[in-house]
């Protein structure tokens, strides 16, 4: 019997997709072939096809002869009908054939020809993938390489260590030595000018918290804690507008100015559900302040659906902003540590433009202006707006000079009414385009998105709008930038279709995105981690998923998975000076993990994710006003995990039960040994496998929505960079000191 031919090495791979035959055609879709006219080319590759031949002793020369179609015979004269071609080259990467060649658009419709076809490769794992998205420069290279062994030996949290140790957080490495100083300066000088051109712009007068026109978004009733170790915990008492000092054990501080415990943070009740969270950048200043926006808990109650009938009066829309500031025990050199004393709520400002969505600081510290810095707010109308907070505290030095004094004295329990902002940003013109996102560029540009699809670029000071670009054809839930070292660069995500990173300096031509369509509901799960030079976003993908993923800057087409949650994710957020990121989920946990030690990961090296802790919370029914409005318990000291998707665990444990069951049998039969041994496996596969099955089933369950982590924020500030804020649809805030001791 005849051996079925081979087909050589060399004419293996295609370079041009056959016409696909369909039964009942009578046409023929005929593709022309790709002819190089470069002769050393050519002469290559048929060098090359005759060594490959040469090297394989059963290769059949007869398979490299042509088949004669037109007359309906086969190779060496046969008469049976030719073939036909099921287009093997589907689906393929098109490479050229020749130097001059462009390779040809794939003919077969069935499959997706979105696909990523660059330099990197899906498998691509440490130096070939950390050369081809940091390199080719050296001194790229070596920055990333660097910073990668900088916390390898810290796979959880930061390291609480300054800048100068080895393992210490750090400033961007990616910007020029200077800039960051240069910028203040700017800023600075930009803020003075504005002040002489438009001194009263913004109108505010001051109000007392108590009186009846604020209307602080406050709950009725107080909340009910339980914290501390799991097997001991304490039942505690929060009412609105309050705070409690908790030290490592989660365990309030009743008298910190005489206990000798150590502070490790603060948790605090705003009144309402926390949607937005926004720590202030300084320079100068040692207090931390953080801007909260909030709305009444009846803004996001079930809809009645029987009639009523004497209807509520339409619900009053004004907007709230809260600052909370934390005091500091910060030394001449080194990390901060929280201060001995309960949080405290300097100021609120209210309007009337509708409730607040989204906040955000300007990056660039003003803090030697006097002001906390300047705000983007998205209001419930549709625009959006930037408003000034004038500092409160008075030990600032200003090393510029100004020609505006400080508002010195203490505003506790006081609030101001923003009558107009500093500016109001959105698209006029157009009928029904709302402002949905925002993101701040530099100290004077500021980056929306809209309802229609567009992202617009806006200039503060003097206002104008500068572009608008066409990015997606519906609502943009998501946008952000790469300050500081990529300001220009701008991810957008869509509530249905491709997340897209556009280049504002250009953004007619350099436009990307990924290229698997999904539907978002969820704001606040894109960040830029700067020092990884990426995206951190929610796994882009057409079917539910609860993976986190990185989207590198240069190849923002190809994502890398970071960290997979226990339940549907509801916020993320990246260090500005170390790689670690927080992950909120629906079901109240916070994870942490060293995304840069993800990334370059090693096959079979063993990562791990930490919970940081657990929320959970119950509504209860009020009989009186003194009753307490519902419960919360917080759970933490968690073992670390594995960080990998549960279903990678699950293909890995179904093969390591292959392999036991192969090795079983191997072994002789009828020893007791062997017999219980292989019993003691197969019980412990079991119980691995049940477990992954329960974390797999942990993803479709529904929780309570107070629940929820509503969004979470690091410090950007060098000093308190290991601080981190997680905000609960409970209307408890939680700040925490995550940085661990060297």
């Amino acid at each position: 019997m005849a051996s079925r031919p081979r087909r050589a090495r060399a004419s293996v791979k295609r370079y041009t997709e056959d016409p696909i035959a369909l039964e009942g055609d009578d046409e023929s879709f005929a593709v022309p072939e790709s002819r190089s006219d470069d002769g050393d080319f050519d002469a290559q590759a048929e060098a090359a096809r005759i060594q490959d031949d040469d090297d394989d002793p059963e290769a059949d020369p007869s398979d490299d002869e042509p088949q004669d179609e037109a007359d309906g015979t086969g190779p060496k004269g046969t008469s049976a009908p030719p073939k036909r071609q099921r287009n093997p080259g589907a689906g393929m990467i098109q490479s050229r054939k020749g130097f001059h060649d462009i390779p040809h658009y794939p003919l077969e419709t069935r499959i997706v020809t979105r696909v990523y076809a660059g330099p990197l490769r899906r498998y691509a794992r440490y130096s070939a993938l950390r050369d081809a998205m940091y390199g080719p420069e050296y001194q790229r290279i070596k920055i990333i390489w660097d910073l990668d062994n900088r916390w390898r030996d810290y796979p959880l949290l930061p390291p609480k260590l300054p800048p100068e140790d080895p393992q210490g957080i750090t400033p961007s490495p990616w910007l020029p030595a200077g800039l960051e100083a240069e910028q203040q300066q700017r800023a600075f000088l930009w803020y003075d000018n504005y002040k002489v051109g438009s001194p009263d712009i913004q109108r505010t007068h001051t109000i007392h918290l108590d009186a009846p026109e604020p209307r602080l978004p406050e709950a009725k009733g107080d909340m009910v804690l339980l914290l501390g170790p799991w097997n001991k915990q304490g039942e505690y008492r929060l009412g609105p507008r309050s705070g409690l000092l908790l030290n490592p054990l989660d365990v309030p501080i009743e008298n910190p100015e005489t206990s000798p415990e150590k502070a490790q943070g603060w948790a605090f009740d705003v009144g309402g559900i926390p949607l937005a969270l926004a720590w202030a950048p300084a320079s100068q200043r040692t207090s931390q302040v953080l801007a909260v926006a909030s709305i009444p808990f009846s803004d996001q109650e079930p809809i009645q659906t029987q009639v009523i009938a004497n209807p509520p009066e339409k619900p009053n829309t004004t907007g709230t902003i809260q600052l909370w500031e934390f005091p500091s025990d910060a030394p001449a050199h080194g990390q901060a540590s929280p201060g001995r004393s309960a949080p405290r709520l300097i100021t609120a400002s209210f309007f009337d433009w509708g409730r607040p969505k989204r906040l955000q600081w300007c990056p660039v510290p003003l803090d030697t202006s006097g002001i906390y810095g300047l705000l983007a707010v998205l209001c419930g109308d549709g625009k959006a707006r930037v408003i000034e907070f004038k500092s409160f505290d008075d030990t600032v030095e200003r090393p510029y000079g100004t020609s505006h004094p400080f508002p010195f004295g203490s505003h506790a329990n006081s609030a101001e009414r923003i009558e107009s902002p500093i500016v109001t940003l959105g698209v006029s013109n157009d009928y029904n385009v709302n402002v949905t996102c925002l993101t701040w560029v530099n100290t004077n540009r500021i980056a929306l998105g809209h309802s229609d699809g567009t992202v617009t670029l806006w200039s503060i000071f003097p206002q104008r709008m500068l572009q608008r670009v066409p990015v997606h054809s519906n609502y943009v839930i998501d946008i952000c930038s790469g300050y500081p070292s990529n300001p220009y660069l701008v991810a957008s995500i869509p509530v249905g279709g491709c997340a897209t990173l556009t280049d504002l300096s250009q953004p007619s031509s350099e436009l990307t995105y990924f290229p698997v369509p999904a539907i978002s509901f969820q704001p606040n799960m894109l960040c830029w981690n700067e020092l990884m030079q990426g995206f951190m976003a929610l796994y882009p993908s057409s079917t539910p998923t609860t993976t986190v993923a990185f989207l590198h800057h240069r190849y923002f087409c190809q994502a890398r998975s970071t960290i997979t949650g226990p339940n549907s994710v509801t916020c993320v957020s990246a260090g500005a000076t170390h790689p670690f990121i927080l992950v909120g989920s629906a079901d109240g946990s916070v994870y942490a993990c060293n995304a840069l030690q993800k990334l370059f990961r090693q096959k079979g090296e063993p990562l791990q994710k930490l919970k940081i802790f657990e929320h959970e919370s119950r509504p209860l029914d009020q009989e009186d006003e003194d009753d307490p409005r519902g419960a919360a318990r917080i759970l933490q000291g968690f073992l670390p995990e594995v960080n990998d998707d549960p279903r990678t665990e699950k293909r890995k444990e179904i093969d390591r039960k292959k392999r036991l069951a192969a090795q079983a049998r191997k072994k002789e039969a009828g020893k007791k040994k062997a017999k219980s041994k292989k019993a003691g496996e197969e019980e412990e596969a079991a119980d691995r496998e049940a477990e992954i099955d329960d974390r797999l089933a942990s993803r479709a369950i529904t929780h309570e929505p107070l629940t929820r982590i509503t969004t979470i924020a690091w410090n950007p500030n060098v000093k308190f960079s290991c601080w981190a804020a997680c905000a609960m649809g409970s209307g408890l805030v939680k700040v925490m000191d995550l940085g661990v001791e060297g």
